[in-house]
């Protein structure tokens, strides 16, 4: 059965990202905002995320572990959403 809450889990997983992206988007344009807005501001909160995760490095070092981060989500196929 763990097979089965494990598929369950990673459909559910999906799903929720799925709805905060869309969420995202209907938030730019209740406020007006163009897709380049919508780019600068997902980049802000994804750096402030990282911010928040290792609050003792500079911002040299937070951008080369989004860098990574994404390189290795792209790598290893998990952006399949």
């Amino acid at each position: 059965m763990s097979a089965k809450s494990s598929i369950l889990d990673d459909a559910k997983r999906k799903i929720q990202i799925e709805q905060t992206v869309r969420s995202f988007l209907r938030l730019l344009d209740e406020n007006e905002l163009n897709l380049d807005d919508g780019l600068v501001a997902w980049n802000m909160l994804g750096y402030t995320i990282f911010q928040d995760i290792y609050p003792d490095e500079n911002h040299a070092e937070i951008q080369q572990r989004m860098l990574d981060y994404s390189h290795g989500l792209f790598d290893s196929g998990q952006v399949d959403c």
